[in-house]
């Protein structure tokens, strides 16, 4: 089984890559440059611009399933993901993908999430503060809900590069203050590619 990732040169996504190789994937990588980028029998390296039709359909050629760990921190568009999906969707469609699990932060509330005070101020500082990436991730996640595809977008806090630990997901809302283990995050994203029991939802991970 063949899974493209897509900002696999970022912290999140190199994790991803390896754990995919540990597990037996084979791994087509869509990244910016491949200078001292791991080397596998079972991986593949496409240098991709997001916004390239072209290398975007390239590293999802022969695949079963997305992951997706771009982000827009850094970027002078802040508009990574939601411009990304308008591209990535209808290529997965042309090569016939169903399943993608993407990545985006805690903070992004939608309309169906429970009304929490505590979050709801958060929120407001957070499109005060980064308006542009609270908006992105959000517009990408109607993208995909408006879409055909068997997707899943995992929510999470601010990543540490903490011990290991134990992780669960749910729809219940971190508090803004809450971190997570960048590591968890990575094994999450991988778990989701076998796990139906959030299709087409957008959970929340919580270190234990």
């Amino acid at each position: 089984m063949q899974i493209t990732v897509f900002g696999a040169n970022g912290k999140v996504g190199r994790k991803v890559v390896q754990l995919l190789l540990d597990e037996g994937y084979t791994v087509a990588a869509a990244i910016h440059t491949d200078t001292n980028y791991i080397k596998h029998e079972r991986l593949s390296t496409v240098e991709c611009d997001i916004k390239n039709k072209d290398q975007v359909s390239k590293v999802l050629q022969g695949s079963n399933a997305v992951i997706s760990c771009l982000g827009s921190w850094g970027t002078p568009t802040k508009d990574i993901l939601s411009t990304g999906m308008k591209i990535i969707i209808p290529l997965m469609q042309q090569h016939n993908i169903q399943r993608v699990i993407s990545l985006t932060g805690s903070n992004v509330m939608l309309s169906s999430d429970p009304f929490d005070v505590i979050n709801w101020l958060s929120v407001i500082c957070i499109k005060i503060g980064a308006g542009k990436i609270y908006q992105d991730g959000k517009d990408h996640i109607k993208l995909l809900a408006q879409s055909n595809l068997d997707w899943t977008v995992l929510r999470s806090p601010v990543m540490r590069e903490q011990k290991n630990s134990k992780y669960e997901l749910s729809m219940k809302r971190p508090r803004p203050w809450a971190t997570v283990n960048r590591t968890d995050v990575a094994h999450a994203l991988v778990a989701l590619l076998r796990d139906q029991e959030y299709s087409k939802k957008s959970p929340y991970i919580h270190n234990l």
